[in-house]
């Protein structure tokens, strides 16, 4: 008889509640959602994971994407290949990811929405920082589960030594619920976690007041400004909020009574290439009027989308447009939902820095718990070990007389009192182990190995000790990683009242120019922290074969003024200055035998504030503030210089200030800027000094009785003299003698003259490249009319070779802002920009001098102490 098929009645109401609430909780703690502990979504910790067991870490060559992907399917995320290779791409990505955790090689998309290249044809591999997610993976710092299919293990969460979650931020749609949490600069986070680390103790009385001393506030990738904190507030105490990003732009001045506006950054998420075909439909629709013309010119060195705007047309009321109507200003609904034991719960930021904590004290406890098992494994192996190198005739009598090795096991456990491991051990032990330097080791190892049970004892002991290394872990990470804000966070300011600067950061910068134009700024904040970290920059504008020219602290709202040795000015605006090594003919033009010989900044262009120039053959000049307006960034003329003469200095000064001339024959002449009356822009200037036979002008500087002004000749000779000792003369006189005439054979002329306060390092730089950083108190203090001792040659306290046949000493840098340079006679150095401080440039000499022997007035180099760092002068302003 046919069975009959067995039927089940169930409620349909309750199956479809059942089956879908199944679904919805396993799309959001098994793909959507991060873990607050390593701050990663499932897929994401799996594709980390599986590149650690294959072995492609940053220093190994990166693999084809195609095989990670094939991975990770194959053995631990049994979903699509697109949904796995997507999330590593925007892993990958620098716009996406503030650190980013995977190394791409080959087209990995862009900001324009452009979709990245087949995974056939990319390759990837961990980057340093994603190494940091997979430390002490080995050593059970996490509990690892069987993968889908049970045959292999995988960890439930990542050892995550660094804080994912904000540092990165994440995205995702679960069922009936959703997360976006923006990135977030790692310094910031690090020192919030360093500050709840120092007052566990007190956890309950942390505000959100305190953490936002720390964390400003979320830090985009692509730059951007926040406006206001309120909703940064609101996201952090509630863990929901509104923030409102605004991009970076600002006016280019075009001649002909046109401008431009250039966007230079983008809020988070904004594809660049739907924005400007937004701003072309809204002019071709005729909703955005008095655009002439628009194109994208981003390359490599950032991003530049310029929109040309039509003649005598308010770049203001474009701007109030643009953000109204385009995605030039976004607003990022900040809802920081995590899995908290596998439950999903918004969290604040304190919670999260907390949870983060808790999270780090498991896995070095565990990872302790670890070391400490293996070394007491390790160490009771040795003590047999010592057991049998002290009974050692004994021993191998007991083994040699065993019928088999069994039978030795026993005969060693009973005689020597060994348990079956050291026995084992000491059976398994080579001959060469019998040598005496063997020995050592092996008591060195055993001594090493009881000191580190005892420190990881006490670590187990001490709950505190434990926050401590997380504390030092970080600080380490930060060190390593740590960078400036790239996002800046500005008072909310309605489109209605906007203003350019509205657009513009304000954002202090380490300015350096080099001697063949090259020009970076890089925001002070950063320069500080690589000085106080001695790390030197390698890409700032000082290195060998093109030593540092110019080196000063300008902000991001001043106007920048380039002088050129032509007598032409440029200018830029302070945040149109390049974060990457640029000539500076590609910012300014210059012609082709035209050079910078000076810049200098300001925001006001009162009349109260005056520009001095000084040229090679004695000529000063005065202009009015007021003149230097409208200088484009193409030049303008500003003095008219007769044949044979350049421009060798030029500054702002207060109207009140005194102003130096040196020249290669060694006069100086120290005048009150008052005595030269202010001409317009075709003036050709008057005598400043009388020169006499050949002699030119070589520097000119800013000078007052509390600075030092310090001399440098052809040949390396170096002195440095109170600047009370040049009394101030009337204008147009042929100046005092400002070293011994009677050496200038030996000593050659003179070919820069700088004033400083302080006592800061100094960098000098010569004709033929070569460079070096001494102390202040390496170049000699001798009088007026004297001469110190040589700071170039090859001798006892020599800082690098010089050949005066070949070469010559061309400028002296002041770099303030960095502890001392090692001693000239230890150490030769290189030199190492710090925080800036006003220079005059100077050109390069016009004749050498032969060679010489040392000529000193001193009894060698002086004895010099550590300082501390130095503060920056303040910056100008009217």
């Amino acid at each position: 008889m046919e069975e009959q098929p067995q039927f089940e009645r169930v409620d349909i109401d309750e199956k479809l509640r059942s089956s879908y609430l199944s679904y919805a909780m396993s799309v959001i703690t098994a793909r959507a959602l991060p873990d607050v502990r390593d701050g990663l979504k499932p897929v994401q910790r799996r594709i980390l994971y599986a590149m650690d067991v294959m072995g492609i870490r940053s220093d190994q060559p990166t693999r084809k994407s195609a095989r990670i992907v094939g991975e990770v399917l194959g053995k631990y995320h049994p979903h699509g290949d697109t949904a796995v290779y997507d999330a590593m791409v925007r892993m990958a990505q620098d716009f996406s990811m503030r650190y980013p955790l995977v190394e791409g090689q080959g087209n990995f998309g862009s900001i324009d929405g452009d979709s990245q290249a087949a995974m056939r044809y990319t390759e990837a591999r961990l980057s340093k920082l994603g190494e940091q997610m997979l430390t002490d993976l080995h050593k059970d710092t996490v509990d690892m589960i069987d993968n889908f299919d049970g045959s292999l293990q995988e960890p439930t969460v990542l050892t995550g030594m660094l804080p994912c979650l904000l540092l990165n931020g994440v995205g995702g749609i679960a069922v009936g619920m959703a997360t976006n949490i923006p990135p977030h600069n790692l310094s910031e986070l690090v020192d919030a976690i360093s500050y709840i680390i120092d007052h566990y103790d007190k956890l309950d009385d942390i505000t959100l007041d305190h953490l936002m001393k720390f964390i400003q506030g979320p830090d985009f990738p692509t730059g951007g400004s926040i406006l206001g904190t309120e909703g940064i507030r609101q996201a952090y105490a509630t863990g929901k909020g509104r923030i409102i990003v605004r991009a970076r732009a600002h006016v280019e001045d075009l001649g002909s009574n046109r401008t431009a506006i250039i966007i230079t950054e983008l809020p988070y998420l904004v594809n660049k290439s739907t924005l400007v075909e937004r701003i072309a439909t809204l002019v071709r629709e005729g909703s955005l009027e008095g655009i002439a013309d628009l194109r994208d010119e981003t390359d490599r060195t950032g991003i530049r989308v310029v929109i040309e705007l039509k003649r005598n047309v308010e770049a203001v009321e474009v701007l109030q447009l643009l953000l109204k109507k385009t995605q030039m200003q976004t607003t990022f609904g900040a809802n920081m939902l995590a899995l908290v034991d596998g439950e999903p719960q918004v969290l604040s930021l304190k919670r999260i820095l907390v949870h983060y904590i808790q999270h780090r004290q498991e896995v070095i406890r565990r990872r302790s718990e670890y070391e400490l098992a293996h070394a007491r494994e390790r160490a009771h192996v040795l003590e047999g070990l010592l057991i049998a190198l002290d009974n050692l005739d004994e021993v191998i009598h007991t083994i040699r007389h065993s019928q088999n090795a069994d039978t030795a096991l026993t005969n060693l456990c009973r005689k020597f009192k060994l348990t079956e491991i050291q026995a084992r051990a000491i059976l398994d032990m080579q001959l060469r182990r019998l040598a005496a330097l063997e020995r050592l080791k092996i008591e060195q190892e055993y001594k090493e190995l009881q000191s580190r049970i005892k420190e990881l004892e006490k670590l187990l002991a001490s709950p505190k000790a434990i926050r401590g290394v997380i504390r030092d872990d970080l600080n380490q990470l930060k060190a390593d990683y740590g960078d400036a804000r790239r996002t800046s966070i500005v008072d909310g300011v309605s489109n209605e009242n906007l203003s350019l600067d509205d657009l513009v950061a304000d954002e202090d910068y380490c300015v350096s120019l080099s001697r063949d134009g090259g020009l970076l700024a890089v925001p002070l904040e950063q320069y500080e922290k690589s000085v106080q970290s001695r790390k030197r920059y390698p890409d700032m504008a000082a290195e060998a074969g093109d030593p540092l020219f110019i080196m000063q602290q300008i902000n991001s709202r001043e106007t920048v003024y380039f002088f050129t040795n032509k007598g032409r000015a440029l200018t830029l605006q302070g945040h149109q200055l390049p974060i990457n090594r640029i000539q500076t003919g590609k910012l300014v033009r210059l012609e082709d035998d035209e050079h910078v010989v000076a810049i200098d900044h300001t925001e006001s262009t009162s009349a109260e504030i005056f520009v001095s120039l000084l040229t090679r053959n004695g000529k000063v000049k005065r202009l009015e503030m007021e003149q230097m307006q409208g200088i484009p960034s193409s030049g303008e003329s500003i003095i008219r210089l007769s044949a044979g003469d350049a421009l060798v200095g030029a500054f702002l000064t207060k109207g009140d200030e005194d102003l130096m001339v040196v020249t290669a024959g060694g006069k100086a002449i120290r005048f009150t800027e008052d005595s030269v009356r202010p001409q317009g822009k075709s003036g050709g200037g008057i005598k400043a000094i009388s020169l006499v036979e050949d002699d030119i002008v070589i520097a000119a500087t800013i000078i007052n009785d509390k600075q030092t002004l310090i001399l440098g000749t052809a040949t390396g000779f170096g002195r440095r003299t109170s600047a009370q000792e040049f009394s101030t003369q009337g204008r147009g006189g042929v100046g005092l003698n400002s070293v011994d005439t009677a050496k200038s054979e030996l000593t050659g002329p003179i070919t820069t003259a700088i004033a400083v306060d302080d006592a800061p390092d100094l960098m000098l730089g010569t004709r033929g490249g070569k460079i070096s950083r001494i102390a202040f108190t390496d170049i000699p203090s001798a009088a007026r009319g004297s001469w110190g001792r040589i700071v170039t040659r090859t001798r006892s306290g020599a800082i690098f070779d010089l050949d005066p046949k070949d070469d010559a000493l061309t400028h002296i840098v002041p770099l303030y802002g960095i502890a001392a340079a090692e001693p000239s006679s230890t150490k030769k150095t290189t030199a190492e920009p710090s925080k800036p401080k006003k220079t005059t440039a100077t050109p390069k000499p016009t004749k050498k001098s032969p060679d010489t022997p040392e000529v000193s007035e001193e009894t060698g180099p002086q004895k010099r102490t550590r300082r501390t760092v130095q503060r920056k002068p303040p910056r100008r302003k009217s």
